[in-house]
């Protein structure tokens, strides 16, 4: 009897070794409101600049990628100074990824 216990516990302990050294770490998850520094650059500049004339909701459709820079030029040619080069590029480039087809 008592052979058969220890049997038995020392089975369980093996179990709990080679099952526990067969998986894999837990991968960090990014906490909630972080984002890439780009992207929320970005929105922000949509969210603060665009909706100075029109809701962006109108923004955040869906266009193709390619007509994108065309949008953004013609935006800007009803508002001068809206962006500068450095931020054209942001908004365009972050439209283009999360916004066309």
């Amino acid at each position: 009897m008592l052979k058969r216990l220890g049997f038995l516990l020392l089975l369980l302990l093996f179990v709990f070794i080679v099952s526990g050294c067969g998986s894999k770490p837990a991968q960090p998850v990014d906490p909630p409101g972080q984002e890439e520094p780009v992207l929320a650059e970005a929105e922000l500049l949509i969210n603060s600049r665009c909706s100075q004339c029109h809701g962006v909701n109108q923004v955040y459709r869906m266009k193709r990628k390619d007509a994108w820079p065309g949008i953004v030029d013609r935006m800007m040619s009803k508002s001068s100074g809206l962006l500068d080069d450095q931020e054209y590029e942001l908004v365009v480039e972050f439209l283009q990824e999360n916004y066309g087809n």
